[in-house]
């Protein structure tokens, strides 16, 4: 069975250590790094098959990281393994970037193991959350408005700067401002305040997906579901060690009494 080798990058140490113990089920983990220039260097000496990122790394984020990667190694098999909030304000730049695959960290093992076949095959994939928020496609909509898809996508992002916009979806600056005026018209509104208020009445998630956290440690919950996934994972592997040994000193002691 093919193992492919494989090379990490996740400024969480827990959480690293973690999906190692994880991963290690399907893939050879050769190489792991904490921030982006690591990560780069170790790729480059190692050239894995396969690549888990994170976007939110030091020196380097995700984004540059999967583009030089890409530029250097074209056939690359890149998972972007984040959360919410960097997979929707950098999906389509680390698609253009050479990504092939997103999965959220909070998701769990069975959806990461399912996006690992598929982006070690070569083939795209995307966590269904992660879709439904770049991809969204509201219950409800505003009568007359007559907003074009290109408009819809400005307007789920309006809590980004322009150049953000601009950035994100590929586009000039000054087509930026005009969709803006645009959105702000057929919205009759007079504001973008006004029209990111309305864009959530008409049903749509506003861009990048804010993460709930909690109050008194200020932590995201996904960040808090991917650390308790990587800690049952290191105390599955402790778990299995010590019924390893246990097995060996059962045989030992059968032995002795034997003799």
């Amino acid at each position: 069975m093919f193992r492919p080798r494989t090379v990490i990058c996740e400024r969480h140490e827990l959480i690293r250590f973690g999906l190692k113990r994880v991963i290690t089920e399907v893939v050879d983990v050769v190489g792991e790094a904490a921030d982006g220039m690591a990560g780069v260097e170790i790729i480059r000496r190692m050239k894995p098959d396969f690549v888990i990122l994170d976007v939110d790394l030091d020196v380097l984020n995700g984004v540059e990281v999967c583009r030089r990667v890409h530029d250097e190694m074209p056939n690359s098999n890149v998972l972007v393994l984040t959360d919410s909030y960097h997979a929707t304000k950098y999906h389509n730049q680390l698609l253009r970037a050479g990504s092939r695959g997103f999965c959220l960290k909070s998701s769990g093992p069975r959806t990461l193991f399912e996006a690992i076949e598929q982006v070690t095959r070569g083939l795209p994939y995307c966590d269904p959350k992660i879709t439904q928020l770049v991809k969204q496609n509201p219950a409800t909509s505003l009568p007359n408005c007559n907003l074009t898809d290109r408009e819809i996508e400005v307007l789920i992002r309006l809590d980004l700067r322009n150049k953000e916009i601009a950035d994100e979806l590929d586009m000039k600056l000054r087509t930026v401002e005009k969709h803006i005026e645009c959105i702000l018209a057929k919205l009759k509104v007079p504001t973008r305040t006004a029209a990111a208020l309305k864009a959530v009445q008409l049903g749509y998630v506003l861009l990048p997906k804010m993460p709930a956290r909690d109050p008194v440690t200020g932590v995201s919950h996904e960040q808090t579901v991917a650390e308790l996934q990587a800690e049952l994972a290191v105390a599955n592997e402790h778990l299995k060690a010590l019924l390893k040994q246990n097995e060996v000193l059962k045989e030992a002691l059968g032995d002795k009494i034997k003799q």
